[in-house]
């Protein structure tokens, strides 16, 4: 019963909405069109470019930031053997050469050590922007759409009661919607994955190992070792990310189905929308006018309590990509931290549905 009921929910969302689906696939198709003509143009090449592996970056990083050392310096010499003044953002000179040395160390360290760092791959850079970026952003927004008219289509279209009145319970009724949205996003986040894999993999000349280990770092705003690295393989990382995406799905989709209980299609859809997009540039707002009037960059980290600012986990590791110190609050312990509050959130959104589904009456 319970699974003919998912399957009655997977094709119903197929036929109302797969246009909605045919629509993102072209605009997939659009932007890897427009990237590839972007790298044909820059490029001046047809063909991928060749594979560089991560050993040689990490070279020619150490080789470039030695450079930049010996020239500020210089300037630092030419000004009288001071601390040079201010060096963009308040750093002094003194500052930058102090992080271009730290970051030379963290990049022989991994050298040392054969820990690839997180960028190295296509697949982990697939990770991080397919499944922490702009594209997961603008997936979850679609996500809640087609959850918040779960049940306040069914209500809207008077077929709520008819659904009730069939030899089923309101939670097998509640769950069999989650589910078929759950599996539904869970198939088009998979693809989305595969293809920005593919895209980069062109980008980079290679797909690269799926196997082997790279490094993350816990703090990011402390410099590379021994003591503040996790080290995993590729696979386990991809599958902590693909998790990391679907719980924020999940949360919500927890959201869209509670709001849904209690209104109507169209206040639900528009409910949704509002808090998806509107309560996310009110905290980057809010954000911004108090790390202005602090000074202090972190103190605003608390608003990462609310759900909306945790809803891609996966971006709190992406601002360890170089190896050098990233702002403090990103790194494992921040991905953690997400993940806990997006949990949290997560069930007592489903709670609340279910509490409210199972008090509302229905009518015909």
């Amino acid at each position: 019963m319970f699974i003919r009921l998912v399957r009655n929910e997977l094709e119903k969302t197929w036929r109302s909405r797969w246009i909605v689906f045919a629509v993102m696939a072209g605009i997939f198709v659009l932007i890897a069109g427009g990237l590839y003509t972007f790298y044909v143009i820059s490029q001046h090449r047809w063909s991928p470019p060749p594979a560089v592996a991560w050993q040689t970056t990490l070279r020619d990083e150490i080789v470039a930031n030695q450079s930049s050392i010996t020239q500020l310096q210089q300037i630092k010499q030419q000004q009288g053997g001071g601390a040079g003044g201010q060096f963009g953002r308040g750093f002094s000179i003194d500052d930058v050469i102090a992080r271009d040395r730290q970051a030379i160390v963290d990049d022989q360290y991994l050298l040392d050590n054969n820990i690839a760092p997180l960028q190295s791959y296509s697949i982990t850079l697939a990770a991080l922007f397919g499944l922490g970026g702009i594209v997961m952003f603008l997936l979850l927004r679609v996500f809640g759409w087609l959850a918040s008219e779960q049940i306040a289509g069914e209500r809207s279209d008077r077929t709520i009661a008819i659904l009730l009145s069939r030899p089923m319970s309101r939670d097998q009724l509640l769950l069999a919607k989650a589910v078929a949205s759950f599996l539904i996003s869970l198939a088009v986040v998979v693809v989305t994955f595969l293809i920005v894999y593919a895209m980069l993999a062109f980008i980079e000349g290679s797909f690269g190992p799926l196997t082997g280990q790279i490094a993350i770092a816990v703090d990011g705003s402390k410099p590379v070792g021994s003591g503040n690295l996790v080290v995993m393989s590729i696979p386990l990382f991809v599958l902590m990310c693909l998790g990391a995406a679907m719980l924020g799905v999940l949360c919500v989709q927890g959201m869209s189905l509670l709001i849904s209980v209690v209104t109507g299609r169209w206040a639900a859809i528009g409910i949704t929308l509002a808090v998806l997009f509107g309560a996310a540039l009110v905290s980057a707002i809010v954000s911004g006018i108090i790390t202005v009037i602090s000074g202090d960059p972190n103190s605003a980290h608390f608003l990462n309590y609310l759900f909306v600012n945790v809803l891609v986990p996966v971006s709190a590791i992406a601002p360890v990509f170089g190896n050098s110190p990233a702002a403090a609050g990103t790194g494992m312990n921040e991905f953690g931290s997400q993940l806990v509050t997006l949990g949290v959130w997560t069930v007592a959104f489903f709670a609340a549905a279910w509490l409210f589904f199972h008090r509302k009456q229905e009518a015909g």
